[in-house]
């Protein structure tokens, strides 16, 4: 049988060299991972982080990889902060865009929740990834002019968790988490419908449990 090389259990397989790579939330964690391993293939990567004050293993990285590591002051959780992302972007066209940055904090029980942790969570887990790709979108920095490669050159992937999953939700509570991610999950979905004609592949990445 053959194989549909836009399937997205095969895009998320691709070796990415050469390309221009944005990562948001790029501090620590599995962000600051992403950035090695894509600065390790050779590409060119713009790392975000909210203190760049605080991000001092990508201020390290920059000198090791000089030319190829621009660091850019994002806070997903602020509109305004969004708005000026592109303008920190050094290139025309962005190949690749990784929304990791987020909050994990809010594992808390029905009577520990609350409006403001709800709000805050879904601010940054499910608006922040959406409005960081209109805001580039805008710009005409995501899905610019192709490359030879053709439709799906460029990719869009949202970091999602298992704990979005409706029905693998087998234990309760976490909602402000729980909910962020699901609906981050159905935001990913129209976007790939969305995005599609402009050659852009959307994707959502489930890491794993990250310590």
């Amino acid at each position: 049988k053959k194989k549909n090389k836009d399937r997205p259990s095969n895009m998320a397989h691709r070796v990415i060299t050469g390309k221009n790579v944005v990562v948001t939330g790029s501090n620590r964690g599995l962000g600051l991972q992403f950035v090695k391993q894509f600065l390790s293939k050779g590409n060119s990567v713009v790392a975000t982080a909210r203190n760049l004050e605080k991000a001092a293993e990508l201020q390290r990285l920059a000198q090791e990889h000089a030319g190829r590591l621009t660091i850019a002051s994002l806070d997903v959780s602020d509109p305004a902060s969004i708005e000026k992302l592109p303008s920190q972007v050094p290139w025309d066209r962005v190949d690749v865009l990784i929304n990791n940055a987020g909050v994990a904090g809010s594992f808390r029980s029905l009577e520990d929740t609350n409006s403001d942790v709800m709000m805050d969570t879904f601010r940054t887990n499910t608006v922040g990834p959406l409005l960081v790709c209109q805001a580039l979108l805008s710009s005409g920095k995501l899905g610019a002019p192709q490359s030879a490669e053709g439709a799906g050159a460029t990719i869009v992937a949202n970091v999602t968790s298992k704990m979005g999953s409706i029905d693998d939700n087998g234990s309760g509570g976490s909602y402000a988490y729980r909910a962020s991610k699901c609906a981050l999950n159905i935001v990913t979905k129209s976007l790939s419908i969305d995005l599609k004609d402009l050659g852009i592949d959307t994707i959502l990445l489930h890491p794993g449990w990250v310590m």
